[in-house]
């Protein structure tokens, strides 16, 4: 009798507690629930747009160095996908095109809007570094020094520091390229591809 008793106050103590909390429970379960499935149609839409995207990227690649065919796919990239990672490389690709051309006013669009734009810093880092070399092409030397100040991912110290080794020793300032250079080169392995080139550019200024 003792035991059906404390049960009861137990039952009793429950329903005061359902009744006083119940509807916050119940609550908090369907907005898990509803955040659950949000989640999983989010992920199942992201990809869905990661599919797309890569469909309409190959197209880009496609056209090659077609600028006219370049046109359509990454417009489409840039206005529907440019919160993947295709809008910032097809843009690449088109500067690439542009560049291959002599058009440097195309070519410097696409590679000013990667560098606003890009979501990957390798990415932003790749573009300062052919922007830098479309200003010097266009004589613009003060601004392309202005892209090389420092890459957002240390890999690209190297290449950083030679192409502003480029562009000081264009301005005539041998003494800045050549530091730029050995920079350069203390920053890369003495079996890399480009070692013996920056090398060489080094050397040309009469200095190693």
């Amino acid at each position: 009798m003792a035991f059906d008793l404390q049960e009861q106050e137990q039952i009793a103590e429950l329903k005061a507690f359902w009744h006083d909390y119940g509807r916050y429970i119940a609550l908090a379960l369907v907005v898990g629930a509803v955040a659950f499935a949000g989640s999983k149609g989010w992920q199942t839409w992201e990809k869905s747009r990661s599919l797309n995207a890569a469909a309409v990227y190959a197209k880009a690649e496609k056209a090659g160095g077609d600028t006219e065919k370049l046109k359509a796919p990454v417009a489409e990239l840039k206005k529907d996908y440019v919160r993947t990672a295709y809008a910032a490389r097809a843009a690449l690709l088109a500067a690439g095109a542009a560049f291959a051309k002599k058009d440097l006013a195309g070519a410097k669009t696409e590679l000013e809007w990667v560098v606003s734009n890009a979501r990957e810093a390798s990415l932003r880092d790749m573009a300062r570094i052919r922007l830098a070399n479309v200003l010097m092409d266009e004589n613009k030397l003060d601004e392309a020094l202005a892209q090389l100040k420092s890459p957002e991912e240390q890999s690209f110290g190297a290449m950083f520091a030679e192409t502003r080794g480029d562009v000081l020793a264009l301005k005539n300032d041998i003494a800045g390229a050549q530091e730029a250079y050995k920079q350069s080169l203390a920053k890369l392995k003495k079996d890399a591809p480009n070692y013996k080139f920056v090398e060489m550019k080094l050397e040309s200024l009469g200095s190693r």
